[in-house]
């Protein structure tokens, strides 16, 4: 029998990170400030992604949905009919609250993407994914998961972040473990992933022009003069983010690339256009 591609993460991994994270806060592409900036940019990015759909009552799925900010925003924002997936129990559990904190209404499933619940299969006019195929080694196969929950017809959107680029080797410095739970893609490795998995491509491209505050410093052992001067260097990072972000009020939006993009998005459609 094939078994399930591992998690390079592992299971126990997600559930100390949930156990240790607060509950995430709905994303609001309505509020403003420096701190929100990603998220307006997101928005922005989805406004025009479902532009030409009649989204109210299609159905999405987030796969790696555990404490997720994004199930509530879809409902609110484009009125999907909302499900997700995900197998860390505690991250299910936090995910439920979110959607009850928010007034949104949705199906929580705890279980493995590599045999998803079988209502599940062929059912969603959308997928997405924030963070989930990156964690696996052979990402083609990650992909034709997720794309089985596609209807014919239907989009699936995969967020990655862009370790191939300055944001990989900053990880890799500041937290090597985080950094090897991950495979490094670019973006044409991303789109030939989806390829492979019978999908045809829409798009597959860089996102934002910085935000190294992705970087991650999860595990580092608190206390001690290197994790705060690691804490330091990442604080400075992200400030010089956060000044890139307050000229792009000014300049507009700075251009995308492998060397700097926190982000890569890949578009595809499963069978017919």
């Amino acid at each position: 029998m094939h078994s399930a591609p591992l998690d390079k993460a592992g299971k126990q991994y997600w559930d100390t990170s949930w156990e240790e994270a607060g509950l995430a806060q709905a994303v609001d592409p309505r509020r403003g400030g420096l701190s929100n900036y990603v998220n307006r940019r997101y928005h922005a990015c989805f406004t025009a992604l479902f532009a030409a759909l009649s989204t109210p009552g299609l159905r999405l799925l987030e796969v790696g949905c555990a404490n997720s900010a994004w199930l509530p925003y879809f409902a609110r924002e484009f009125r999907f009919s909302v499900a997700g997936l995900d197998y860390s129990e505690i991250g299910c559990e936090q995910e439920r609250r979110i959607l009850a904190a928010s007034g949104v209404q949705g199906q929580i499933e705890c279980g493995n993407l590599f045999a998803p619940p079988a209502a599940f299969l062929g059912a969603f006019d959308v997928v997405v994914s924030f963070g989930l195929v990156e964690h696996f080694a052979d990402t083609r196969e990650v992909v034709a998961a997720l794309a089985a929950m596609v209807k014919d017809g239907g989009m699936l959107f995969t967020m990655i972040p862009n370790l191939a680029g300055s944001l990989g080797a900053i990880q890799r410095v500041l937290n090597r473990p985080v950094y090897d739970i991950h495979v490094p893609l670019d973006r044409a490795e991303l789109a030939a992933a989806h390829r492979g998995a019978g999908l045809a491509v829409v798009a597959s491209e860089y996102f934002l022009a910085t935000s190294f505050g992705v970087c991650n410093l999860n595990g580092v052992p608190a206390g001690t003069a290197a994790a705060a001067l690691k804490k330091s260097m990442l604080a400075g990072l992200a400030r010089l983010s956060a000044l890139e972000w307050m000229l792009e009020r000014i300049t507009g939006p700075w251009p995308s690339s492998r060397a700097f993009s926190p982000y890569i998005h890949c578009v595809a459609t499963k069978g017919r256009p």
